[in-house]
């Protein structure tokens, strides 16, 4: 996009220069903006989370470049403060927030608030979503309307409002609280079984996080564990952020797999192929409304833990 203006974002510390610049992206997110990330620590902090946070903190006035920088993350690769913002509507968000400045037409600086990422999740309905999106630019004078998905003039439907020195405020009608640290349960990675330690197919080699693809229409990661021969876990589409719950069963070849997902308004029949050599794959077709689609995925590999003294490290800060 031609003439659109760097910005600097704000470090760890407001000691540190302002110098990285980086091309700034304004986009109006609605519901639907596609993400083809894998699922993190910020995409499992869904709505029952969030409420589970906030029920006992007291909601925020405001909240300063100043006042992040206090704030612990909320789990590894996540470097910006997570901020919850309970609408107006009733609806719940989750938003990556951080600081920065824009050059403005006299040469000084205009500061801007810049999210990252968000996803607003329906009061009625925890698991599906309203709207998410990322990369949105918030300048002095302007809020953003998260059950919307829009940029707006103050006092036009915002639920939070970026006023002078880039501070966000929430409105009237709408509550702002800031996560310190992780709200949901650490993960365990050695709770899954390694598919690679033995050979033939055990009911334990499904499970874990796979990167899906079904017929080139719908994208997501199933997040599987496994019970016996019960299968359990969920689904986070790749293009709404919204969570739907899977079930199923290993049937009689052990590499075979019968899933179902319940949709918000249909229900998908899954009969998944696991590869029998690496297991790092798995393949089969997927039935909804009576007809039969494709479908393939492959296995995330988890990260590696950190070594012990960074572990140490990060407890201290």
């Amino acid at each position: 996009m031609r003439g659109l203006p760097d910005i600097q974002l704000s470090q760890n510390s407001l000691t540190r220069s302002l110098r990285l610049l980086i091309p700034a992206i304004v986009a109006a997110a609605v519901c639907g903006a596609a993400s083809n990330a894998r699922a993190d620590v910020f995409d499992d902090h869904t709505a029952y989370w969030l409420r589970r946070a906030t029920t006992d903190t007291k909601p925020l006035e405001s909240l300063t470049m100043r006042d992040s920088l206090s704030l612990k993350k909320i789990g590894r690769g996540i470097n910006s403060p997570c901020i919850v913002v309970h609408t107006d509507d009733d609806n719940w968000t989750k938003a990556l927030v951080t600081w920065g400045f824009r050059k403005g037409a006299d040469g000084g600086r205009v500061p801007v608030v810049l999210i990252e990422r968000f996803v607003n999740y329906r009061g009625d309905r925890q698991t599906l979503t309203t709207s998410a999106g990322k990369d949105i630019m918030l300048f002095p004078g302007f809020g953003f309307n998260f059950d919307i998905g829009q940029v707006v003039p103050a006092g036009q439907g915002e639920d939070i409002l970026c006023v002078d020195d880039g501070v966000l405020k929430p409105t009237a009608k709408s509550k702002l609280f800031a996560l310190d640290g992780p709200a949901t349960p650490e993960p365990d990675p050695t709770q899954r079984p390694d598919p690679t330690s033995h050979t033939g197919v055990i009911p334990t080699d499904f499970a874990g996080s796979w990167k899906v693809r079904i017929d080139g229409r719908w994208e997501g990661v199933w997040e599987l564990d496994v019970e016996e021969r019960r299968v359990f876990g969920r689904f986070i589409s790749d293009e709404t952020k919204s969570v739907y719950e899977i079930a199923g069963k290993i049937a009689a070849l052990p590499h075979n797999a019968k899933l179902n997902i319940e949709l918000a308004n249909a229900s998908q029949t899954i009969d998944a192929f696991l590869w029998t050599k690496d297991k790092s794959a798995m393949a089969g077709f997927m039935v909804m409304a009576n007809r039969k689609l494709g479908f393939y995925a492959t296995r995330i590999k988890s990260e590696s833990a950190p070594p012990e003294s960074a572990t140490k490290g990060d407890a201290k800060e």
